[in-house]
């Protein structure tokens, strides 16, 4: 039973830019996490209460759309994956580093993996010494030269 629920997931997974979407969402959470969350240090609370807490809410939320949006409908992923890198860029500069840089690099390096996902099978590489790759590497055979008549008006 497990077995088979871990070879759907897997299959599940390979159909559509897993790896970017969970960037993605790991950046989300850390770009919001800083505003909402009091950190407690002894009788010190430190809590990031500004405009930057309003930015973060909103980019936070839009990268988690774009994560979501790159599992389910990964044939939006060259969308989701450029709107992922401006926002992350967007938010090293709004949202207090950008989840002090972590969350940009999260968002970055998820996008840039959504734009470059692709779902086409990999073709399988030839041995250099074989048949195929020699005949590859020769020189094409010339086609034989055909004249065009050119009919008299």
């Amino acid at each position: 039973m497990l077995l088979t629920i871990w070879r759907g997931f897997t299959a599940w997974r390979r159909g559509r830019p897993f790896w970017a979407g969970l960037f993605v969402a790991g950046g989300a959470l850390i770009i919001l996490f800083p505003p909402f969350v009091g950190v407690k240090l002894g009788d010190m609370v430190i809590s990031i209460r500004t405009i930057g807490g309003v930015s973060a809410l909103l980019i936070g939320a839009l990268l988690a759309i774009c994560a979501a949006a790159l599992w389910l409908q990964p044939k939006f992923r060259l969308a989701s994956g450029l709107v992922a890198v401006l926002l992350s860029l967007v938010a090293l500069v709004v949202t207090n580093l950008g989840g002090f840089l972590a969350g940009t690099i999260l968002s970055l390096l998820g996008g840039a993996l959504a734009v470059a996902w692709t779902d086409e099978p990999r073709k399988p590489k030839e041995a250099k010494g074989s048949k195929k790759a020699r005949r590859e590497d020769a020189e094409p055979e010339p086609e034989p030269e055909t004249t065009q008549r050119v009919q008299p008006t």
